[in-house]
């Protein structure tokens, strides 16, 4: 069964996160993706953990974000290199990069130029702060696009200081953001005949998510946006987390009349419902009511039984998992988000894939990638069409990298 992309070619001049991130969906979902490589190859190669064979320099996060694509390796700063991107970006649907704005124009690869040699190509961009605006200009990465965008203000405890997110949130958010913009960029091309450019912030995208905390404020002059408040959520009260006395932990959401009542009688506290029984007694006085529950929870021996009991009251809750847990987990693994991909020097290995589920269409990670720019020769003759003596010649001259047959220059 064939991906709902099936069909599609997308040049992917990105590298590190954000632009790989949204290259592998794409990949994931069926598309022909073609990256290329330094020969350095990319950041993401030499992080931990090193997987396969060491001569490939595959790590755990590189094969991650760039399974399913052929790598090319291209130098760019050399004029015939920078006419096989050309000429590789005229036989994509997408071209994909996220270098610091102006950078992709000083190479000759820009909007302009691409737009000009096709005006059906559609130019997709990720950056911190986009393409244009009083920001453009600076230099960023995901915390610095955390730190703008105001969610690492909200993150952490309250009183304490601002902190990471955890994982690399702003990354893989434009990314996701990214491809629902080249899915609406098709979309209009289908219907205009025109390509675009498809410009993604970060700062916009992680901005853009913060909730109700933006529209609050907007009708408040900044009056209703609070700060960081731990596991204690200021206005859909009663949610957060509350700890048994095994130490495991169990989060909550109790928001809303009908639930509260359900949670009252669950703790068997009907004193709460006398005192909180409307949201704006809750949301006004939030703090002895979480002291109650948190200290309730504390006589559960285990999370687990905790949410059990929860749960038969019709409630929502759930026992803090870990990652580690999560790699082996049956709903994961049943709806398709963990997928075996086979490793070579190392064996299968479940993924996280692509989380899109199609009737009469299939989601599924390609192949794992290989050594830097491992596919060098086999783009040059399938898809640019160049014979055996000139991809020897491209070799010789230093334009491309890569193995080729009797060895590696």
């Amino acid at each position: 069964m064939a991906g709902p992309y099936s069909g599609l070619r997308v040049f992917d001049l990105s590298h590190v996160i954000a632009g790989p991130f949204c290259t592998r969906l794409l990949a994931d979902l069926g598309a022909e993706v073609i990256r290329v490589e330094q020969p350095s190859g990319d950041l993401m190669r030499a992080l931990p953990v090193p997987v396969g064979d060491p001569a490939d320099h595959v790590s755990s996060a590189y094969a991650q974000y760039n399974c399913g694509k052929r790598s090319i390796g291209l130098d760019l700063k050399d004029p015939r290199g920078r006419e096989l991107a050309l000429a590789l970006a005229d036989r994509a649907d997408v071209v994909v990069e996220n270098f610091a704005p102006g950078a992709l124009d000083r190479l000759g690869l820009g909007w302009e130029v691409l737009h000009t040699r096709d005006p059906r190509t559609i130019l997709c961009s990720l950056s911190t702060f986009g393409t244009e605006g009083p920001y453009a200009h600076l230099s960023g990465f995901g915390l610095v696009a955390e730190a703008y965008s105001g969610l690492m203000s909200l993150t952490g405890s309250e009183g304490g200081p601002p902190m990471h997110f955890g994982t690399a949130l702003a990354d893989v958010n434009s990314a996701v953001h990214g491809l629902a913009a080249i899915g609406a960029a098709l979309y209009r091309r289908e219907h205009t005949g025109e390509g675009t450019h498809v410009d993604v912030s970060a700062f916009d995208s992680l901005f853009a998510m913060i909730d109700q905390q933006p529209a609050a404020g907007a009708f408040t002059d900044g009056e209703a946006v609070h700060g960081r408040y731990g596991n204690r959520h200021t206005t859909s009260v009663p949610s957060g987390v509350a700890t048994c006395a095994d130490g495991t932990h169990v989060a909550y959401g109790m928001a809303g009349d009908v639930f509260f009542a359900r949670l009252v009688t669950a703790m068997d506290a009907p004193d709460l419902a006398e005192r909180y029984g409307t949201v704006a007694a809750r949301v006004s006085d939030p703090g002895p009511l979480y002291d109650r529950i948190e200290a309730w929870a504390a006589t559960w021996p285990t999370a687990d039984a905790l949410v059990g009991h929860l749960v038969a009251h019709g409630l929502s809750a759930a026992r803090v998992r870990g990652v580690r847990e999560n790699l082996a987990d049956p709903h994961l693994i049943a709806r398709g988000t963990l997928s075996p991909v086979d490793v070579p020097g190392h064996g299968e290995v479940l993924l996280p894939t692509a989380p899109f589920r199609f009737s009469g269409a299939e989601v599924r990670p390609g192949a794992p990638p290989g050594a830097i720019a491992a596919d060098t020769t086999a783009v040059l003759r399938e898809v640019l069409d160049l014979d055996d003596d000139a991809v020897t010649a491209l070799f010789d001259e230093g334009v491309v990298h890569g193995p080729i047959p009797g060895g590696t220059r």
